[in-house]
């Protein structure tokens, strides 16, 4: 008799020491002073930004056509070119109506170019048709390089390498039907902006 109640005390001590050790597992308690991870997390670090990106009215290269519709809407002219020329694939060419051309590759669904001729869009910098030489060379001196040009000795003046093989240029004199600048004054007035590759440009 005597070695049965000491099996069951034996038994129930030994209940009593595990249930006592599964009870004491560590649990980890928030720190109230580390911000809970919603406050740290950076929206923007799982999305690109597309305001740091070189863009015209919010596009950017080789975006999707959908995100073109996207944006723009389908409010315009459209035209095509079998012609691959330096795009190495044939092209749409977009035209709304205000003063906005896009080129999407027929085969990619991506944009190619943009070109703007009117202040209804800006640059991802906040530059327009109309803003003076000085005020559009200065700021992007300071932030980007016009690269050499292979005609000759010198730079490419108002255009600019942003990275990545893009490049932005500002025209000052449209209707002669070059990008290349000549005679730039510092009151020369944007008219046209081109948002493009070096690989399309000879």
């Amino acid at each position: 008799m005597k070695k049965i109640i000491l099996f069951f005390v034996a038994l129930l001590a030994v209940t009593l020491f595990v249930n006592g050790c599964s009870g004491n597992e560590a649990v980890k308690v928030p720190d109230t002073d580390e911000p809970a991870q919603s406050e740290t997390e950076n929206p923007q670090q799982n999305n690109t930004n597309n305001e740091e990106l070189p863009s015209i009215a919010g596009i950017c290269l080789d975006d999707a056509a959908e995100i073109v519709d996207m944006i723009l809407g389908n409010d315009y002219e459209e035209s095509f070119s079998e012609i691959e020329g330096h795009f190495g694939e044939p092209y749409n060419i977009r035209k709304y109506d205000d003063g906005l051309s896009v080129i999407i590759g027929k085969n990619s669904g991506k944009v190619l170019e943009i070109e703007l001729s009117s202040t209804k869009y800006e640059t991802w910098l906040g530059d327009k048709i109309g803003d003076t030489a000085d005020k559009v060379l200065t700021k992007y001196r300071e932030k980007y390089t016009e690269p050499e040009t292979i005609h000759s000795n010198g730079k490419l003046e108002g255009w600019f390498d942003v990275g990545n093989g893009i490049i932005l240029i500002f025209d000052f004199n449209k209707d002669d039907d070059m990008i290349v600048n000549m005679d730039i004054s510092s009151d020369s007035k944007v008219e046209l902006i081109k948002l493009t590759k070096m690989l399309y440009l000879d």
